[in-house]
């Protein structure tokens, strides 16, 4: 899509679509609070979203995202949530901290900048030579510049294993998918499976394995599914939270 947004205006769409989350209605107040602005922006801007055909509003009526308007949120919120996973689980920021930053950052990120973050966000997590331990040891060079490892001898003591890192993974005939829990599930992802779209867009929602996942509720005929990752509110299709390999609390 053309459609170019100022910084402003995507920090409106994506509150109109958290609020519709938990709210059955947004109305201006409601998003005038939400940014902490006065009423008369609001109602301004929302003109100029409307013009734009990615909301619904009538004057003293409320607010809610056309269906364009929905995707361009999604991609919006989708952005937000990398961010924060790159900056608390590699940066290592405080979480409070790297959302105040993800806000700063998101506006200037293009899509293709996003898929790479996230492609280096899962690297490190699966790679056999980082993971866990390697995060922890970076934690020292955040702190103090010397986390006491010794690099080389690490480098030395590396050995080669014997399964293929990025080979194929077939799970286990008890492995479970998210797509049958129920809602007041609680887990954590192990793995991520899909290919192409459905991987990427995973991935770029912040449902990364290690991730602590919630199945809130189901829609009236089981999709989608409404999830909260890493404090977000999601919503999954069906087909993509059965690609989600996830392990009970």
């Amino acid at each position: 899509m053309g459609l170019q947004l100022s910084a402003t205006m995507e920090d409106y769409l994506e509150t109109i679509f958290d609020l519709q989350r938990s709210t059955s209605v947004v109305r201006v107040k409601d998003i005038a609070k939400a940014l902490g602005v006065k009423m008369p922006s609001v109602t301004s801007a929302l003109q100029t979203l409307k013009a734009s055909r990615l909301i619904r509003h009538e004057k003293y009526g409320h607010v809610e995202l056309t269906r364009e308007g929905r995707e361009v949120a999604e991609n919006i919120h989708r952005r937000h949530v990398t961010l924060v996973g790159f900056l608390t689980d590699i940066l290592q920021l405080d979480p409070g901290d790297a959302g105040e930053e993800a806000c700063r950052l998101e506006h200037g990120v293009s899509r293709e900048t996003l898929r790479r973050l996230m492609g280096l966000l899962e690297f490190i997590r699966g790679c056999p030579r980082s993971g866990g331990d390697w995060l922890t040891h970076m934690r020292g060079r955040w702190e103090d510049r010397d986390c006491g490892h010794d690099c080389a001898a690490c480098i030395e003591s590396i050995t080669v294993p014997d399964a293929r890192p990025f080979g194929s993974c077939r799970p286990g005939p008890s492995a479970q998918t998210l797509d049958l829990q129920k809602p007041g599930f609680r887990g954590t992802v192990t793995r991520v499976g899909g290919e192409g779209p459905v991987r990427r867009r995973l991935m770029e929602m912040g449902v990364t394995s290690g991730t602590p996942i919630e199945l809130e509720r189901l829609a009236p005929l089981g999709d989608p599914l409404e999830v909260k990752v890493r404090g977000y509110h999601l919503s999954l299709r069906k087909e993509e939270a059965a690609n989600v390999y996830v392990e009970a609390d």
